[in-house]
């Protein structure tokens, strides 16, 4: 969080939205680059919600760091 505000200037939005203001893509999403994972990043469709056919074949790859300890897979 701290190395994209110190980017960005502020700390990212819960979600980008589209020109509507339907929500598309979290804060986690925009983390990515920061988390050494620009490539997984640049992989999701950017004006498709979280949820579209394409973003949701991409959740599997999501890094560890936002898997929750306590659940188990």
């Amino acid at each position: 969080f701290h190395n994209y505000a110190d980017t960005y200037r502020k700390f990212p939005a819960r979600a980008t939205k589209d020109d509507d203001g339907k929500p598309l893509l979290s804060w986690r999403v925009m983390l990515l680059p920061f988390l050494e994972e620009a490539a997984l990043y640049n992989e999701f469709h950017m004006d498709e919600p979280w949820d579209s056919e394409h973003n949701t074949a991409l959740l599997a790859k999501m890094p560890d760091v936002y898997k929750n300890p306590r659940l188990e897979l």
